[in-house]
This record gives C-alpha cells, structure tokens and sequence, in this order.
C-alpha cells in the first residue's frame, strides 16, 4: 500500500522534473554557490549576521510537543516510513534502544554540523556577492530567518474520514526573483564518485521527495530545491594523472574537479499532494483501529533506521515468515543475489526462525 503509492508519486515527481521544469534555476543556484564559496571573505562571517543567526538558534532550543497527542501525526521527513514502523511509532511500542557502529553517530553529527554553516552562508550571500545573489533566506513577519523552528507548522488534515496531522520544518524558504522555494539540504557519505553516479543515473532520491510534498501542503509553496552535498570533496590538486589512484577513484576529470554538489528544481502537482495524503490517512487508519500492517518484502528496504525491528519481527505471522524465506531463496538463486535488495532480506530475517526451525 504505502510503498506502491510512495514510489508513484516520486516516480511521477521524477518525471515532472525531467520533463518539464527548466534546469537553470537548479545550475543558477549552484552557481551561485559557486561564486560564493570561491570569494575571498566566505572564511568569515560578519559578526552582526553570525549572533543573529545563533540567538535565533538559542530562542528555539528546548522540545515542543504536538499540540494534539491524540492524532496521529507524521514529521515531513518520515513520510517515507514503511506501514509498521508508523503503527509501531504511533502506539505504546517503545523504541528499542541499542549501540551502533561509532562511525554512523559520527556521520550523523557531520550532516546535522553542516546545514548550520550551509544556512549561515546563505545568510551572508547578499553581502558578499551583492545583486548576483538571486537567492536569498526569506524572513518572517516577527523578523526571524525562515528556516526550520522559526517557521515550524503542524496541520491537521482529513482524508477519507480520517484525521491526521503533518508537521514540518524546512531547512529554509528561499526568495528566488520574487519566487518562493522549499529549501531541503542532504549530506551523502558516500563519496564522490557514487554520488554523483547515483544522482546523474536516479536523481533526488523518493524519500526526499515525499518530504517536499508534504511539506508543500503545509507551505503552500509548490516548488523549490533539494540540494545535496558529499561530504568526501575532490582531490585538493588534479588526481586524473596520478597512477596510485584507480580509475574508478578519481575525483578529477576532465581538467575539472568532479561535482561535490548537486541541485534539483522540483515542482510539485495536486496529483502528488492527493496521493500522499491518501496514502498517510490509510496508515492513520490502521493505527486508529490498531490493526498491525501487513508484512511486504519492500519493507525490509527501510529497516536501516527503524527503532523497532525487534518489535516488527516478533510480531510476524507465520504465513508472513513463510512468504519472506520463500522470497529470499528466490533472490539467493537469481541475478538479485546479494545485491541491494537481497541484503535488506537477509538483514531484515537475521534471527527469524519459521516454525519447524523452532520446533527442532
């Protein structure tokens, strides 16, 4: 359900993006980009900007509960999640607490570090490049930037006769040439070259998108930017000649440093919003009705940051099980094997026993 509906809406959004919307608003950002970290001040920041930008950060800290615990609410950024994780989140589940692997804290606190410089800088483009910064960080009506808490929305909305709410807080709302745009910023770990292979090939990945749907229903702003950034950045001098490094490595080509950054202009339809919307009051629902989602094999997909695993396991059916086994020693004997696909599988089935394992 959630994820044949997910995946039309992103695939439907991918489409819109590169069929129909003009590429230059995405490279004129870029350049823009561009120009300012090439500058020669962007090192410093102007003492009046940067305490304005951290006293806004300072009156927003402390948690702020949903103004009605008793609807089911979605965050902008989860609208992805599988049917179980949403039914799990939204009852008494509590969330499984366990160590990680020390690098994946660290990478988290990376990307959460660098939308504060990215937001920063942004602030201070009008300053250093004067009129060519087309792109600026709107402010709201009490004189705030506009960006996440300080432009934070919760609505309530009914589908099908269901009631469920959306909140989101975007990285920012640009002003482009008396135009507003959502503004989402991404980190991608995983270096250069595979980022900018996956994003040449698939481009903004269907989860982000999804967030920028909803977060178009709360906005009312039915375009904007998700800009995405590998945190590993080309070699400081040309590697193309360097015979120490594979081909497959290289982060220069061409007498030119491989992107680093990566911008889509997306714009977003009624169609998508509908589906979304449809697609989030089902899971509503199910959790109004406490009834626990089918099992798919397309969920093992998002299990990597679910806190609830142990909880979703336990709670299988046998049929479900049954299903799931069947399905791997499918992909373990085709072209799939230990691809992507296999791998969420057999991660997801990891101390899931059927009954006859069991009883033995």
């Amino acid at each position: 359900m959630t994820n044949t509906n997910g995946r039309s809406a992103a695939n439907s959004l991918r489409a819109h993006l590169s069929q129909s919307q003009p590429k230059d608003i995405a490279q004129a950002f870029i350049d823009q980009l561009d120009a300012y970290y090439a500058h020669p001040s962007s090192s410093y920041y102007i003492d009046k900007l940067e305490r304005r930008f951290y006293e806004q950060k300072l009156r927003h800290l402390g948690w702020k509960p949903n103004p009605d615990p008793n609807i089911v609410t979605f965050g902008a950024s989860g609208t992805d999640m599988c049917d179980r994780q949403i039914f799990f989140k939204n009852s008494a589940t509590k969330p499984e607490k366990s160590t990680d692997e020390p690098f994946r804290g660290r990478q988290r606190r990376q990307g959460t570090a660098i939308i504060d410089f990215v937001q920063l800088d942004l602030i201070h483009m009008p300053k250093r490049l004067g009129s060519k910064a087309e792109f600026t960080i709107e402010e709201t009506d009490d004189g705030q930037y506009a960006f996440e808490d300080a432009v934070k929305v919760w609505k309530v909305f009914e589908r099908n006769g269901v009631k469920f709410a959306i909140t989101a807080k975007p990285d920012g709302i640009l002003d482009y040439q008396g135009r507003q745009l959502l503004f989402e910023y991404k980190t991608k770990a995983t270096g250069l070259v595979a980022m900018n292979g996956k994003l040449d090939f698939k481009g903004a990945d269907s989860h982000h998108l999804r967030q920028v749907t909803a977060e178009s229903l709360l906005f009312g702003i039915n375009e904007g930017i998700i800009l995405y950034e590998s945190t590993e950045k080309p070699s400081w001098f040309s590697d193309e000649d360097k015979k120490s490094v594979p081909k497959t490595r290289k982060t220069w080509a061409d007498g030119k440093p491989k992107p680093d950054l990566w911008a889509f202009h997306f714009v977003i339809t009624e169609e998508m919003q509908e589906s979304l919307l449809a697609d989030l009051a089902e899971q509503a629902r199910l959790v109004y009705e406490k009834q626990i989602p089918p099992m798919t094999i397309e969920m093992t997909g998002k299990c990597a940051f679910c806190a609830f695993k142990g909880h979703c396991k336990s709670q299988l059916t046998d049929e479900e099980k049954t299903m799931l086994f069947e399905a791997e020693r499918r992909y373990a004997t085709s072209n799939l094997a230990g691809k992507y696909d296999h791998n969420n599988l057999r991660e997801y089935l990891g101390g899931v026993q059927v009954e006859e394992e069991a009883e033995q």
